[in-house]
């Protein structure tokens, strides 16, 4: 299977050339200093949160950070205990335990698909999991043998056969998650009161980071759109710079924003960073084929222009939410999403009046794949099976969420939560067991089975992960 162009083949690819600049320059490819975690929230609209919350540090190591899915009858997708496989004279479903580490969602999709042979289709799953992690969920595998399953070699993931059947996984079709993190603290602090509180009263339920992507732009870009902008969105997707990129990344953003409309010069200078850049890479072709049609080229990244289009909406509803508790208002227990299929809420009117963005239903129509709902979130969650203990390297939290939640959203409300490079200097960074700190089993198979990227974040190059 060395033929296959996996993401792994591109990422090592620009990994490489990652290295070769390093030697030159290493200022290139080093940030000065980690981001501040509360910059990071007010770009994507959080502003209420006490800046006196404890400074705590998340992910230095992958297996910091465990996610396991809660299937829709509850039960949990185990990372230490892995189901007895059952066979069945019905074989046309393999139902099967995927086991990722540090790998995104869609980029682990996106190999299996390759790596098994099979369309796209034919791989059923329930949702997206953390990309800087190890992480566990069901998968239905329509044309997959448990021998093949068994077989599958890729660094990141591994397919754990619970049984033969029928049927596959709908997108949505869980009841949550559960985490266990490890929170490495600055300094020996008593959070039990605030934990006891989180247990109690639960957290408002804001939209994280992740939503906006690596360079927390995706609701401009939205925006963009939204505003029947398609060139504007372009121009944010290839030239915008994050506010945190190193760099080498904010160089090259800058220059293909000057060289906006040399499609030809903008694939070779992104064809150097073929993982960084792969869904600009996408876009730049269709450009430049037919560079008149930006609606089609953005035809080739669907998924990424659905992000860009739901971030917004989760920009408005975060902006909504810290105004709520800035003016002292009553919160009410659920909130209708903001791109409702029947019009602009009253909640957003508004800020969608201020953004430019009220014929949104209009604008989505040249965009069919994306679609506008009437939905209601909870503003307020209580964690469920909420435990934590304290190690000397800060915390081990264990809690439970419904599907669409954050855990980083849940964790913001007790710490001031950093989870960039570079690591702040109060880190404490010995390695930490998070499920035998909880006395729920052990990491150590898996850790021996991920044993190359199971490492210290800054022990080489940061890789990008997120989707945008």
């Amino acid at each position: 299977m060395s033929d296959i162009l996996t993401t792994s083949h591109l990422r090592e690819a620009e990994h490489a050339l990652i290295e070769a600049i390093r030697a030159q320059t290493p200022e290139r490819v080093a940030r000065p200093a980690s981001p501040d975690p509360d910059e990071i929230l007010h770009r994507i609209g959080i502003t209420y949160l006490p800046s006196t919350r404890p400074n705590g540090f998340i992910k230095l190591y992958p297996h910091d950070f465990l996610v396991e899915e809660l299937s829709a009858d509850g039960s949990t997708v185990s990372l230490s205990h892995p189901s007895p496989f059952q066979s069945a004279e019905d074989q046309r479903t393999l139902w099967a335990d995927l086991i990722k580490a540090n790998i995104s969602g869609p980029h682990a999709m996106s190999d299996l698909q390759q790596l098994l042979g099979v369309e796209a289709g034919k791989i059923g799953y329930a949702g997206i999991k953390d990309s800087m992690a190890v992480t566990s969920q069901r998968l239905s595998l329509r044309g997959v043998t448990k021998e093949v399953a068994e077989q599958l070699t890729h660094d990141r993931m591994m397919l754990r056969p619970i049984r033969y059947g029928s049927g596959a996984i709908q997108p949505g079709e869980l009841k949550g998650n559960r985490f266990t993190i490890a929170v490495r603290t600055a300094l020996d602090e008593d959070i039990n009161h605030l934990l006891q509180k989180l247990n109690s009263d639960g957290f408002l339920n804001f939209f994280g980071a992740q939503r906006f992507g690596p360079r927390l732009v995706a609701q401009r870009m939205g925006q963009k759109l939204l505003q029947d902008d398609a060139e504007g969105a372009l121009r944010f997707f290839f030239g915008e710079p994050g506010p945190f990129d190193i760099p080498l990344y904010r160089e090259v953003r800058e220059t293909l924003k000057d060289a906006f409309g040399n499609w030809d010069y903008m694939i070779e200078l992104a064809s150097c960073f073929p993982f960084t850049f792969q869904n600009e890479l996408k876009v730049l072709h269709a450009l430049q084929k037919e560079p008149s049609k930006t609606r089609q080229a953005l035809g080739q990244i669907q998924e990424q222009v659905k992000m860009w289009v739901y971030a917004y909406g989760s920009w408005l509803v975060n902006r909504h939410l810290s105004h709520l508790v800035e003016s002292g208002q009553t919160i009410a227990q659920e909130l209708p999403l903001a791109l409702s299929e029947q019009g602009p809420p009253a909640e957003y009117r508004d800020f969608m009046e201020q953004d430019g963005t009220m014929q949104y239903l209009e604008m989505l129509h040249k965009y069919p794949y994306v679609q506008a709902a009437r939905r209601n979130i909870p503003a307020r969650i209580i964690p469920e099976g909420l435990v934590w203990k304290k190690i000397k390297q800060g915390w081990v939290i264990r809690f439970s969420l419904p599907k669409g939640a954050y855990a980083t959203t849940c964790l913001s409300h007790l710490f001031r939560l950093y989870e960039n490079l570079p690591v702040p200097e109060w880190v404490k960074g010995e390695e930490i067991d998070v499920l035998q700190a909880i006395d729920d089993g052990t990491i150590s198979s898996l850790r021996e089975r991920f044993a190359s990227v199971l490492i210290r974040r800054d022990a080489k190059v940061e890789e990008k992960e997120e989707e945008e």
